[in-house]
């Protein structure tokens, strides 16, 4: 008997202004055997079919060279799956030149299918002439209907793939979109060189884009190139990689794309938490809420109610610098953005207010990260890209999670990155019409951050009020008693800073608790 994975969403007038949708998701091991274990690389959909290409076959990255990215774990095949016979095939792209083969095999390039075309931008690889590591200036196109055709039939792929080379697509970890005729490569950094954590002895360059790069692709079927260039640029909210882009629909202004979390900000080795709005007529950086329970590359799935104009965002797993304490119900910041079980909903309501709800649940492992979340074939969809959840049965199969990292801890970072893999686990995620109240996680104490963490001497305690109120700072040990009551004041709204002595704090962990209007935020502060 499957054991089943139960998630109870409550989407209602409780927490979201106008809401009447009531919907909980389920979520249970798929018996599919044909996906398989990847991550980090290019995939989607085509004549009910999956594809993928590229990404990494190993779990996470190492932090040290010369194995952080070894070369046998690039994903050096093309796999095509078809998910109603559960039958897979495969292909080698080691006959490839290695002009192609080298961009097409990189970990986190852009990717973007424009009906049959699929075209692969940037991503960071090997290349074997420089004997070192590069973000790829490429721009690699496939007709992806003839590519699963050859794939299946074991016929040759050499001569499918064409390319050109720009170095303003020199970008991974970015997301490629397309908004009507212009396509969007959104953050995203160039890293050149082999990767180090801490680049002691000059190992490789990294430059942040902190663009959104907009550009036309002229393609006539031979050749290929980018035209009608444009960047827009602000090196404060754009420093993000290894986020979540997201398509988005507002019933004012219509289609853009909505960015969620990334790492790292300009000033502070932290991720960001704010989402930002991309239109094509403008960019809007939402700083009136935290996204607080995901800050990494993860599985999504958009769902809209198109009657009461509701956009929900499900993310699966990940990477957090924040998630719920099952015994305390409060929310625990790690500054080392640990893996984590969590499953929660960012919901954009009709009045463009944002609401975070846990949902109570978890994965069943520290799992999502960078995993791939298809739709099922039969699901009603809203303008291509949201399920429409106005139009489905009581009881419905919306998708699939594959692949991704597992790790069997939370901050595999700091001891043996080597102790994750890619996932072989698929799950199937279905909506029910069942459903129960869940937390909404408060937004009234936004960006409230600790640093340095771990500290010796003196921390800087950083934290924005949405509105004007009582606060108080507390620090905590580890068995619960009061160690000292930094502030007890009335704070105006707006941005505020803390200069906290801690050198006389015995050496170890420690809570720092933060209350406004009966709500409590943590951060785990270590004392060195």
């Amino acid at each position: 008997m499957k054991k089943l994975l139960i998630l109870f969403l409550l989407i209602n007038s409780v927490f979201f202004s106008r809401a009447q949708q009531l919907f909980s998701l389920r979520l249970e091991p798929s018996t599919l055997s044909s996906a398989p274990a990847v991550h980090s690389g290019a995939f989607g959909t085509y004549n009910n079919k999956w594809f993928f290409i590229g990404g990494r076959r190993n779990g996470l990255h190492g932090f040290q060279p010369p194995f952080a990215f070894p070369t046998n774990g690039a994903n050096n095949l093309i796999y095509v799956v078809d998910p109603v016979t559960d039958q897979n095939w495969s292909a080698s792209t080691s006959s490839l030149p290695d002009y192609i083969r080298e961009p097409i095999t990189s970990s986190n390039m852009e990717f973007y299918l424009n009906d049959t075309m699929l075209y692969m931008i940037g991503g960071y690889g090997w290349k074997d002439s420089l004997q070192d590591f590069l973000t790829w200036p490429t721009l690699t196109a496939v007709n992806i209907k003839t590519l699963m055709n050859a794939v299946i039939n074991s016929q040759p792929i050499d001569s499918l793939f064409r390319q050109t080379t720009d170095s303003t697509l020199a970008i991974c970890g970015a997301h490629l979109q397309k908004l009507d005729s212009v396509y969007y490569l959104v953050f995203g950094h160039r890293f050149d060189g082999i990767y180090n954590r801490t680049d002691t002895v000059g190992f490789f360059t990294q430059t942040y884009s902190n663009e959104i790069r907009k550009f036309q692709i002229a393609d006539n079927g031979t050749q290929l190139s980018i035209n009608h260039y444009t960047a827009v640029r602000d090196s404060n909210n754009f420093r993000r990689r290894d986020y979540n882009l997201i398509p988005l629909y507002d019933p004012y202004r219509g289609s853009g794309l909505l960015a969620f979390s990334g790492v790292f900000q300009k000033n502070v080795n932290l991720p960001y938490l704010t989402p930002i709005e991309i239109y094509k007529d403008t960019v809007i950086v939402r700083s009136d809420f935290n996204q607080n329970l995901s800050q990494y590359h993860s599985a999504v799935c958009a769902l809209y109610d198109s009657v009461n104009y509701l956009q929900h965002n499900i993310f699966f797993g990940g990477m957090s610098m924040y998630y719920m304490d099952t015994l305390t119900n409060q929310t625990v910041y790690d500054s080392l953005v640990p893996f984590v079980r969590t499953i929660s909903d960012v919901a954009r309501d009709i009045d463009l207010n944002y609401h975070e709800i846990d949902a109570g649940i978890r994965m069943p492992a520290l799992l999502g990260t960078n995993a791939y979340f298809f739709y099922d074939l039969n699901v009603p969809l809203f303008r291509e890209h949201f399920v429409h959840v106005n139009l489905l049965p009581p009881h419905q199969r919306i998708g699939y999670i594959i692949g991704g990292i597992e790790s069997p801890e939370l901050n595999i970072s700091v001891t043996d990155p080597s102790l994750s893999f890619a996932s072989t686990r698929v799950f199937e995620v279905y909506l029910d019409t069942i459903a129960t109240a869940l937390k909404e996680v408060n937004n009234d104490v936004l960006n409230f951050f600790c640093y340095p963490n771990p500290a010796t001497g003196k921390a800087v305690i950083e934290f924005e009020l949405k509105k004007s109120g009582e606060i108080k700072i507390e620090i905590i040990d580890m068995k619960g008693s009061l160690v000292k009551e930094v502030c007890s004041q009335f704070y105006n709204s707006g941005k505020q800073k803390i200069l906290m002595n801690i050198s006389d704090y015995s050496p170890g962990l420690y809570n720092c608790v933060i209350t406004a209007n009966s709500n409590r935020k943590s951060i785990r502060l270590q004392k060195e």
